[in-house]
């Protein structure tokens, strides 16, 4: 039988938490790690025709040594890692090691390829090729040498030269993906702060999102749906591997509601009993869909409040407002659903007026969690393109930390310095009061036993919240 070649997945180490996956790079705000979505979907693709290993240099916290060192023990030929804007310098160092070292194949993926990518592959002559999309089978069709006018999502040297195969995005077009090998990734210690067990797993059903928020990559790329007959094989693999807790990553868990009561009848009827976490929108959500979320697991809703100014949502282009918002967030809490409201703050016309209306609305929809996050210019989004025209960027800003640790942008009336006191006061205000304090304290207090890990994980996140506070 021929040997397969070797083909390493690899998420780099870093000085900080990093988060790279999914064209989105950032800094974990609370110490969370899920587990990297691109290399998931990848290892579905690529298990049939290599000998597959991983190695997540982030969540398993290796030293650059550490890691080189055991990237040269498994010798592979082909190495598929991430890359992010938030951590290039580092990126860059690590990998020319890789190659002065090791002698693979080095191929990238990350969001700050979207951009300049002939320039990008000039810059980094030790890097094979990019790869533009990890929902499709465009990188095994560049391993096994198809012809190269019929690449997509790739950029590739050629003849000493740079060929850009053309980026296809399609919209609301049938997505089958081959099963993920979720087991090369179980014995790592992922962490998110809303699973309730230590053995979870991160799946997509939807790749992109068919929304329009300026700001979000998501919108840039396109909208792929699987069939329910395409999910069911990865959730029975992970009933097999006694995983507990399902992290959905899809934007907008329930967009298709025919699809999505599908999906939840087969997970009560075929018994899966999953605990589960998702991202939806509170203009979307209603009583039948929550009330079938919660009787098949879910347990959690991550919903975008962004700003408490109208104007300044429908500047974004996020097609609901205010009482839609509240609506939403009512319609959680009535079927006992935990939420959590992700803010975004710094936007062009952010003022400590509108700061004051978006804390104000968060006190109102009263969610369990608030994660706060701050504007950046993200390569390929509409939103990159309005600060440039306003001059709050130049082009060469590759400033993408929105955990708000660096400030990227002013607004047209505050400075980064600005923005950054009011991340910190946005933080102090919603976690840091008594009242908050005394909910956390009841909460985990009822926690029924064998919910250590749920406590463990809250501790933990607090614990890295408070540190990621007073690093601001």
């Amino acid at each position: 039988m021929m040997t397969k070649p070797r083909l390493l997945l690899l998420n780099p180490p870093g000085k900080s938490v990093y988060l790279r996956d999914y064209f989105c790079s950032k800094v974990s705000q609370a110490d969370y790690v899920n587990h990297p979505v691109d290399l998931v979907c990848l290892s579905g693709y690529l298990v049939d025709s290599y000998d597959l290993s991983v190695i997540d240099a982030i969540v398993e916290r290796l030293t650059v040594r550490r890691c080189l060192d055991r990237v040269r023990q498994l010798r592979p030929d082909i190495i598929v890692g991430l890359i992010g804007s938030v951590s290039y310098p580092e990126d860059v160092a690590f990998y020319r090691q890789v190659a002065d070292k090791v002698g693979a194949r080095i191929i990238l993926i990350g969001d700050i390829l979207i951009e300049r990518r002939q320039e990008r592959l000039q810059e980094l002559p030790f890097v094979e090729a990019f790869l533009h999309d990890f929902a499709s089978g465009d990188l095994l069709s560049y391993l096994r040498g198809d012809s190269r006018d019929t690449l997509r999502n790739i950029t590739f040297r050629v003849n000493h030269g740079t060929q850009l195969a053309p980026i296809a995005r399609q919209r609301s077009d049938t997505w089958n993906l081959p099963l993920p090998q979720h087991q090369l990734f179980m014995q790592k210690n992922y962490r998110y702060p809303f699973v309730r067990h230590r053995k979870f797993a991160t799946i997509l059903t939807e790749f992109g999102c068919p929304y329009s928020c300026t700001f979000c990559i998501m919108s840039t790329l396109g909208w792929k749906v699987r069939p329910i007959e395409n999910l069911l094989p990865e959730f029975d693999l992970l009933k097999g591997l006694g995983v507990r807790e399902l992290f959905f990553l899809d934007q907008t868990f329930g967009i298709q509601k025919e699809r999505a009561h599908q999906l939840l009848h087969e997970m009560r009827r075929r018994d899966y009993d999953f605990g589960w976490v998702c991202f939806s929108r509170p203009d979307i959500v209603n009583e039948t869909l929550l009330a079938e979320m919660k009787a098949s697991g879910c347990h959690t809703i991550i919903l975008g409040l962004e700003s408490g100014n109208g104007d300044i949502l429908d500047s974004v282009r996020k097609d609901y407002d205010i009482d839609e918002v509240k609506a939403g967030f009512r319609l959680c809490k009535e079927q006992g659903l935990r939420t959590v409201a992700t803010v975004l703050l710094g936007l062009p016309a952010e003022t400590e007026t509108t700061f004051a209306q978006t804390m104000s609305l968060l006190e109102e929809v009263s969610p369990d969690f608030a994660s706060f996050n701050v504007a950046v210019p993200r390569l390929g989004t509409p939103f990159r393109e309005s600060v440039l025209e306003l001059k709050l960027a130049t082009r060469d800003h590759e400033i993408m930390d929105q955990s708000g640790r660096e400030i990227s942008l002013p607004t047209m009336a505050l400075s980064r310095e600005e923005i950054s006191k009011l991340k910190k006061k946005a933080i102090h205000q919603f976690y840091f009061n008594s009242r908050y304090l005394r909910q956390s304290v009841r909460r985990l207090a009822a926690m029924e036993a064998g919910r250590t890990w749920d406590v463990l994980i809250h501790l933990r996140q607090g614990f890295g919240l408070l540190r990621n506070y007073f690093s601001i």
